[in-house]
């Protein structure tokens, strides 16, 4: 139990860690190997694996670069505004897609699959025995781009060729489109049960419950207008303040023999409210959380798709703020991927092709984006100090209900004279069977769980559930992240501190959810100086 005292200040370990930096290969991950397509890894305890390679073809495919959609761009609309007639055609759509047979690679078990092989390292890259994983890497705008593409296209030839047809995004990022769409809802199954027939989610957050773009254990419990607030909070921070440059949106570099990213490397978008809305969605009785909750299943529910629009749209939405281009890294335009497309033709197509969707033949339809009014304001008015009154975090104590603080060092000289060197907040956590969430603040020693993260001084969250430790049959361990504070420092004008007081704020399970609960344990936290985006030896997460 946490308990109070005057001061504690944590080590600091103020370091430039030139020498243990992994250098990158420098050259493009190729199109997979498919002759080398094996079981899936990391499947979740008690879930069989299952053969989730693409079929094979008997030809070198060739590369396809898209020349434009003609004078006509199909439009990608709002799915919960769709009406009666896009529904109907949708379900047709699907209706006819798993009809297919089970071998054709444009059926709907085969368009699954595709997740599960690039996300479950079924796959291992061209000329390289490294597994091909897309997830925690500049490749997972691109690929996703691609993979609804042709997932359209196919929609599209099994209608006729319908030159109309695209998918509709759920608009989740709007109140009016913070549930799960009608047309998708296990709950208007009747109307068109092919889109939810045998899928598995959450009977909790079935339409029209409000979705949660922070998901976590005690989101289920927050009135509607505090989780849409939260929901322009996120929102803010994943397209805006943290987004602030191509890796911290995209996610880190990944090149040729380099290994899957464990845990780090995701981009803002891809931590929330992607990973949130596939967790939030997925049947939590379920192995795994299927569907949406698990990589290798999530494809098998037609949400995805949609669900995958809308991050594609993102993608467009950061774009269009100042200042705001895709990679142009020749690694990054020239990674490889391989798609069977509407003739049922496998094709080589690139990364760096996806970038134009005017090129591809689509657009979204223009809706309003409340959450960028979301500015953080700042609440702190000058560099905190801890008295007797506050909560201190002991080392090697359970952290439980309390929220604690305790303090760091640092060196204000380290980044004046090396400025590509950035502050990381470097935490360790003993974590034991828990489903906890640790909100990270830094200079706000007052902050508690009704403290809305909308305001500078919130860092990000650490969360401690099922959904993190998927495939973990312990889920006992020690677990290390390193937070990048340096745009939170300039922020709180604390760039000349030497001390900084971090907070962590337990959130804690609704019980009739989740039944059981751990606790977290800190074990140490220090300061180190390091260049962002950089993998390093024996480091376990970066944030």
């Amino acid at each position: 139990m946490a308990c109070k005292h005057k001061s504690l200040i944590l080590s600091v370990f103020s370091l430039l860690l030139i020498s243990g930096m992994i250098i990158a290969g420098g050259a493009s991950v190729l199109a997979p190997n498919m002759s080398s397509c094996q079981l899936p890894q990391h499947f979740p305890s008690g879930q069989e694996p299952y053969d989730c390679c693409a079929p094979p073809a008997y030809y070198e495919p060739r590369l396809f670069r898209p020349t434009g959609g003609g004078s006509l761009l199909r439009v990608r609309r709002p799915a919960h505004a769709a009406d009666d007639a896009y529904s109907a055609k949708l379900a047709r759509a699907y209706t006819l897609m798993k009809a297919l047979p089970a071998d054709d690679p444009r059926s709907f078990s085969q368009q699954a699959n595709i997740h599960c092989a690039y996300c479950n390292n079924v796959y291992r890259q061209m000329n390289s025995t490294q597994p091909f994983q897309v997830h925690n890497t500049w490749l997972f705008f691109p690929f996703h781009r691609w993979y609804i593409y042709f997932h359209e296209r196919i929609l599209a030839r099994l209608l006729g060729d319908d030159p109309n047809f695209a998918l509709a995004f759920w608009n989740y990022d709007h109140p009016d489109g913070a549930s799960i769409p009608w047309l998708f809802s296990i709950n208007s199954s009747a109307v068109h049960p092919v889109l939810s027939a045998g899928v598995l989610r959450d009977s909790n957050h079935e339409y029209p419950a409000t979705v949660a773009l922070d998901y976590g254990v005690d989101t289920d419990i927050r009135p509607r207008p505090v989780q849409l607030q939260e929901n322009d909070n996120t929102m803010y921070r994943a397209l805006i303040r943290d987004a602030h440059d191509r890796a911290a949106f995209f996610g880190w570099p990944y090149r040729q023999d380099d290994p899957p990213m464990e845990g780090f490397g995701f981009g803002t978008i891809e931590w929330q409210p992607h990973n949130t809305i596939h967790s939030w969605v997925g049947n939590k009785s379920a192995i795994g959380w299927q569907h949406m909750g698990a990589l290798f299943s999530s494809g098998h529910d037609p949400l995805f798709y949609s669900h995958h629009a809308e991050i594609d749209r993102f993608w467009e939405l950061w774009k269009a703020l100042p200042d705001h281009e895709d990679f142009d890294d020749e690694d990054y335009q020239n990674a490889e991927f391989l798609f069977y497309n509407e003739d049922a033709e496998l094709v080589r197509v690139r990364a760096g092709d996806a970038s134009n969707t005017s090129l591809l033949g689509y657009v979204y339809e223009e809706v309003e984006t409340p959450w960028v009014g979301a500015v953080p304001e700042k609440r702190s008015l000058a560099p905190a100090t801890l008295g007797a009154d506050d909560t201190v975090c002991i080392i090697g104590e359970w952290i439980e209900s309390t929220p604690c603080s305790f303090i760091v060092e640092r060196d204000p000289e380290v980044s004046k004279a090396s400025p590509s060197l950035h502050d990381h907040l470097v935490l360790t956590m003993l974590y034991n069977d828990t489903l906890m969430r640790l909100d990270v603040y830094l200079n706000f020693p007052s902050a508690n769980a009704t403290t809305n993260t909308g305001c500078k001084e919130y860092v990000t969250e650490i969360s401690y559930t099922h959904f993190t430790f998927v495939g973990d049959d312990t889920e006992i361990g020690n677990n290390t992240v390193r937070l990048d504070i340096s745009e939170r420092l300039v922020d709180l004008n604390l760039t000349e501190e030497s001390r900084i007081v971090v907070t962590l704020v337990p959130r804690l399970p609704d019980l009739s959810i989740f039944p059981a609960q751990g606790n977290t344990v800190l074990l140490s936290a220090f300061v180190e100086y390091a260049i962002p985006y950089q993998r390093w030896d024996g480091m376990s997460a970066y944030i």
